[in-house]
């Protein structure tokens, strides 16, 4: 793993899903429930066709992930940060999980925000 993440000791999957796939299914459903409450005008046709109107749900889903993770990277290095909460055992481990342990894992808040802004901007050159 170390040739294809340089400074990755282990790989968090829990973290890789909520970069990678949880934000896409995120936005298929937000933009599935937009179209189909419709109303008077047509969402899809307004915003320039079905492939428009979902990129525009995928630009904003992982634009806000990329924020999150971009806060939280500046938090963690400013104030050493504190459990996010998002795991119900989270706060039942007998440590923390160590500031050198968190970074070297794939993917960290910098990469994570990377990511992220990665996918934002191929939805921003696709569109």
């Amino acid at each position: 793993m170390s040739i294809i993440i340089p400074n990755a000791r282990r790989v968090d999957t829990n973290r890789l899903l909520s970069v990678v796939a949880i934000p896409f299914a995120a936005a298929v459903a937000m933009a599935t429930a937009v179209a189909a409450m419709g109303g008077v005008t047509d969402p899809i046709v307004e915003a320039g066709g079905t492939m428009a109107f979902l990129l525009n749900f995928v630009k904003f889903c992982y634009l806000a992930v990329a924020m999150a993770h971009l806060s939280g990277a500046i938090a963690e290095r400013t104030n050493g940060g504190l459990p996010a909460g998002l795991w119900l055992d989270e706060y039942d481990e007998p440590e923390p999980v160590s500031k050198e342990e968190f970074w070297h894992a794939f993917p960290n808040h910098l990469d994570g925000a990377a990511i992220a802004g990665c996918v934002t901007l191929a939805c921003f050159l696709a569109a």
